[in-house]
């Protein structure tokens, strides 16, 4: 048997990058770095990887106090894709220590500007593209809170925008990858593929994942659920509309709320149940699992 190595020790050596494989169609606070970079082969990584000897586990690890972090390419918060519309100028990190939702590698990307989306431009008006693009599983990473959508969201300056994070999993391969719960908390809401959580620890932050694969979520309203804990499949279920299966993307959409009234760093006034906005949120906790926290590569 080959030794296993896992995805921690991995990322502390270096690799860093994974990308593709194959699918369907679409849906219509600190600063950090930006920077670029290319891909590596998802084979190159499971080289060094034994998958298979890998044992089961429902929950990760505890933050560590002052843990320390790795950098890898991001754009910066509020940095959209040209042409998606204007992020939201607030920088703070909406939930800090969180474990990082997705697990395994990911990429943070709009799904509707990308190739496969429906606003993404190519020779033919029919045709958008593959959400399989190379370009769609690979760094950098790019907010995407309040890109334009026709979803009401008080915090963007139109009044209506995406009102969370889009993150592909490692490949394009729907029900492979887990969605795990970002804090210790109770499942307030179970939808046709949706889980809703509010975290224990005050200030109570509601986290809400949308696409997963509706059989194969492990959590009901009430659960109490671990940091790390399985939620549910990354899919591209888009739910049921007259009796139709609808589908969008392979993707996690990740949503951070508050569950009371808060102020923003502009001094705009948020009431219960707000969007805000999670990308800083979410590159913090990516750098945190490079460095060991909370990794559930391996689960």
């Amino acid at each position: 048997m080959r030794p296993f190595i896992s995805m921690s020790r991995l990322l502390r050596v270096g690799l860093l990058f994974v990308v593709t494989a194959c699918g369907p169609q679409t849906q219509t606070g600190s600063q950090v770095s930006s920077q670029s970079a290319s891909a590596v082969s998802e084979d190159m990584v499971s080289s060094f990887v034994d998958t298979s000897s890998v044992e089961e586990s429902d929950s990760a690890s505890e933050p560590t106090a002052g843990a320390s972090t790795l950098d890898f390419p991001h754009e910066a918060p509020t940095v959209l894709v040209a042409g998606s519309g204007s992020g939201y100028s607030d920088l703070s990190n909406w939930a800090p220590g969180i474990c990082f939702p997705v697990q395994g590698a990911a990429f943070a990307n709009s799904q509707v500007y990308s190739p496969g989306g429906d606003h993404y431009p190519s020779p033919s008006a029919t045709n958008h593209g593959s959400q399989c693009d190379g370009k769609n599983y690979a760094f950098p990473w790019h907010d995407n809170f309040c890109e334009a959508r026709s979803w009401t969201n008080p915090v963007c300056a139109s009044g209506s925008g995406h009102q969370g994070q889009d993150i592909r999993p490692a490949s394009c391969k729907a029900n492979q990858y887990w969605a795990v719960a970002a804090e210790d908390g109770v499942v307030t809401q179970v939808g046709s593929y949706t889980v809703a959580i509010t975290g224990n620890a005050v200030p109570h932050r509601i986290f809400r994942y949308l696409h997963m694969q509706k059989s194969s979520v492990k959590v009901a309203v009430g659960d109490k659920v671990l940091r790390g804990q399985k939620l549910g499949l990354i899919s591209n279920n888009l739910g049921v509309s007259n009796g139709v299966q609808q589908y969008t993307t392979i993707h996690l959409h990740f949503e951070v709320r508050v569950a009371q009234a808060e102020t923003m760093s502009d001094g705009k006034v948020l009431a219960a149940n707000a969007f805000v906005p999670p990308y800083t949120a979410l590159v913090n906790a990516y750098q945190r699992r490079m460095a060991g926290d909370c990794d559930t590569t391996s689960q």
